[in-house]
């Protein structure tokens, strides 16, 4: 009940701006990215109001999770951006503030996942917005920055229904099986695009954590005291995951 009376006090003052009509329908302003994510409908469908959201960037390619895409969150949710830019941490950096205006945009349904792109022209559900293109959408917001906090959860809440919050978990420790490992596995040169897992535990439920075989910590030792983990909810092989990007906080 809390977690939804938040949702809606936010999602209020995130639209109070905005256009609607009398049935509540938003044509133009500022909405929240869990009322953008709510106008996907169908595979891959073309957004024609004027609308514009603001999150924070939680997840891209500073520590290589992210290829080609940043995922921003404003505390209703969290969607992925496609992008053509390679290095984006040198453009969009982790933890600023974006704008984006959708209008001309696609949203797509990749799996679990709300995405967010140009007119599909093949088999994806969504085109990387081209690099050329970036600032007709984009608007790096350098002043007035607010970062929104992950949500504090339990293993629980690592579901298809939280697809891309931004949350942190306290109290967990990797396993006994997977303890004096590093996040990714030794083979991981011959899989570059696939992500190792590693399972956490608080004593009772079990944590999967997805690390891509890119990332810059993958040889870092996972720690064996009790941690509080940062990340983003994803799936990975038609599982729900924690997507770290930050290395855990050891109690």
């Amino acid at each position: 009940m809390q977690k939804t009376f938040y949702i809606m006090l936010i999602s209020f003052l995130l639209v109070g701006c905005s256009k609607t009509t009398p049935n509540g329908y938003i044509t133009s302003g500022d909405v929240s990215i869990a009322y953008l994510k709510s106008m996907a409908d169908s595979r891959s469908s073309r957004i024609k109001q004027d609308i514009w959201i603001e999150g924070t960037v939680v997840l891209n390619d500073k520590q290589a999770e992210g290829h080609k895409s940043f995922v921003i969150y404003d505390g209703t949710g969290g969607i992925e951006i496609k992008v053509d830019l390679d290095k984006l941490n040198q453009v969009i950096h982790l933890f600023s503030s974006v704008r984006v205006r959708c209008e001309g945009l696609y949203l797509g349904r990749e799996g679990e996942c709300i995405v967010l792109g140009t007119k599909p022209t093949g088999e994806y559900t969504v085109d990387r917005i081209p690099e050329g293109e970036i600032y007709n959408y984009l608007e790096m917001n350098i002043t007035n920055i607010f970062i929104h906090p992950p949500k504090t959860v339990d293993i629980a809440f690592v579901d298809y229904a939280n697809m891309l919050d931004y949350v942190s978990i306290d109290g967990v420790w990797i396993v006994d099986e997977h303890r004096n490992m590093t996040w990714g596995d030794s083979d991981a040169d011959k899989r570059p695009y696939d992500s190792s897992l590693r399972y956490f535990t608080d004593g009772c439920d079990t944590l999967i954590v997805a690390t891509s075989n890119q990332s810059h910590f993958i040889t870092e030792h996972i720690p064996s005291e009790t941690a509080t983990l940062f990340g983003i909810i994803d799936s990975y092989e038609r599982m729900p995951v924690l997507r770290i990007n930050t290395l855990p906080v050891t109690e």
